[in-house]
């Protein structure tokens, strides 16, 4: 703070009012004065911009101390001094204990106001700079747990409760442009049920008109805001904050939707809601929000950035499998199938959805080591010898290593690649592996893999039956394959949904 800092004087004694003007003007600040405490706190509640607080300890009605315990309330970084006698200079330091920073004593000279002024400006400026950097390390620390989410929806969902969190809200939105960029669409909320409009138009309410001009919207009052009156019908709240996510990039509508602002696309709407207490957002608020936001927009784009790269190096290896599959007319199709049966019993046993999307992408890669065995091996219409089935049980090995370079496959894709041909008994390869040392998604794989065989034409033998399928099923429960999974698996086989899943 400067010598330009507002100060309030509150003493029913208009002598001690008027020589306080007196002194503290000639300092050049800006003085208020009170006849009492109740009008002091009707000013402090109308006016935020107050620093200082001298106030009398012995007044009628409402004595020093209980104002400064309001003051405080309505503005907790407001620098109470008290002002009394030596006949009160006890009360005076209880008032200290009570949070005043500081008394002087009646009569006072010149030398002592200017001394305790100065003192408290410097606390003042002390407690806000700290408070700065408190909020910077807050808001740094935000952008570092921003920047390594790398789910966009677990991105969204901390973005927003953090924003809410930080600012002191209890309600707020994430609202995501739709890739025509006409709609913005909720994709994560924070109240009651029902509490959002699951999608607005461009244009329409405060989230569309923020997303249609890519301007920030600060409404400390919506009741003195007359001119918004049909932007904000039907919204419960009085003060709300909504701003925009502007992307730097533009990948042809995709992440942001089409609607372009001087290059810059609107990726989202960041709305929060209800300040605790009731109280009305402020213009610091607004500038928290905005400072998340920004974060916000730029991992957004990462992460969707990321994934597209991904995609494409999913792709590439989709298309290998593909590839090596083609070679042989007896196993085209073989990955994807397994895949589909893989999820249809993970589905069957409740599996979540994190575990059934493992097995979808693990199941399409499973036989990819294939690519390091000679096709003269894998096509071999007669018996394998010795060295050729040993080549051919190194595929699970080839696989994992061609695999585990891909930063974005975890270790659950490349333990189902490594360990689909493991056996519940201990004898399967290549790491022979048994009961619960096996990864639980591995032994649902392993069923899918061996029914997959079993029920396909291959060139040294024609496909099995349900019925025989079944029968092996059985037979190899326990010993090749986990019980419970195979009683599954044997459920979907004979009830015929098997075929239909995927």
């Amino acid at each position: 703070m400067s010598d330009k800092a507002k100060i309030l004087v509150v003493d029913d004694e208009a002598v001690i009012r008027e020589l306080m003007v007196d002194i503290l003007a000639d300092e050049g600040f800006e003085i208020a004065t009170a006849s009492s405490g109740a009008v002091a706190l009707d000013m402090l509640a109308r006016d935020p911009h107050f620093v200082l607080l001298f106030t009398d300890i012995m007044m009628p009605e409402m004595g020093g101390i209980d104002l400064i315990r309001a003051a405080r309330k309505l503005h907790p970084s407001i620098i109470p001094i008290v002002m009394t006698g030596f006949a009160t200079l006890e009360t005076a330091r209880d008032a200290v204990r009570e949070g005043a920073y500081d008394y002087v004593l009646k009569p006072f000279s010149l030398s002592e106001i200017r001394l305790a002024v100065t003192n408290a400006i410097e606390r003042y400026r002390l407690m806000n700079e700290n408070a700065r950097l408190r909020e910077l390390t807050e808001l740094f620390n935000i952008s570092e747990r921003i920047a390594a989410i790398h789910d966009e929806n677990s991105l969204l969902d901390f973005v927003l409760r953090a924003t809410l969190d930080r600012v002191g809200a209890e309600r707020g939105s994430l609202m995501l442009m739709n890739p025509d960029g006409n709609r913005l669409e909720v994709a994560t909320s924070v109240g009651p049920p029902g509490d959002e409009a699951g999608a607005v138009e461009l244009g329409a309410s405060v989230p569309g008109w923020v997303a249609k001009h890519g301007k920030p919207l600060l409404i400390e009052d919506a009741q003195a805001s007359p001119e918004l009156k049909e932007m904000i019908q039907g919204l419960p709240d009085a003060s709300l904050i909504s701003v925009p996510l502007e992307g730097k990039t533009s990948k042809n509508g995709r992440a942001a939707g089409k609607r372009v602002r001087h290059g810059t696309p609107v990726l989202a709407v960041l709305n929060v809601r209800q300040k605790r207490g009731n109280g009305q957002f402020t213009e610091s608020d607004l500038k928290t929000v905005s400072i998340v936001a920004n974060h916000a927009a730029v991992a957004i784009e990462n992460v969707r950035l990321l994934k597209d790269v991904e995609d494409a190096h999913l792709a590439t290896l989709r298309s290998m499998a593909l590839l090596l599959e083609a070679k042989d007319a007896y196993t085209h199709g073989h990955s994807q199938r397994v895949s589909e049966y893989a999820v249809c019993v993970a589905c069957e046993m409740g599996m979540s959805r994190h575990d059934i999307e493992t097995l979808r992408l693990g199941g399409a890669l499973h036989d990819l080591g294939k690519v390091g065995i000679s096709d003269a091996v894998l096509n071999k219409e007669t018996k394998l010898s010795d060295d050729e089935w040993e080549s051919i049980k190194r595929h699970p090995v080839i696989g994992y290593d061609v695999l585990a370079p891909v930063s974005f496959l975890t270790k659950g894709h490349l333990a189902l690649v490594r360990s689909h041909h493991e056996r519940i008994d201990g004898q399967g390869y290549p790491d022979r592996l048994s009961g619960d040392q096996i990864f639980d998604l591995a032994r649902v794989l392993a069923i899918a893999d061996s029914y997959d065989a079993m029920s396909s034409d291959r060139a040294y033998r024609k496909a099995m039956t349900p019925d025989q399928i079944v029968t092996e099923l059985k037979r190899c429960s326990g010993t090749q394959f986990d019980a419970a999974i195979a009683g599954v698996f044997i459920g979907l086989i004979e009830s015929g949904r098997l075929p239909k899943c995927g």
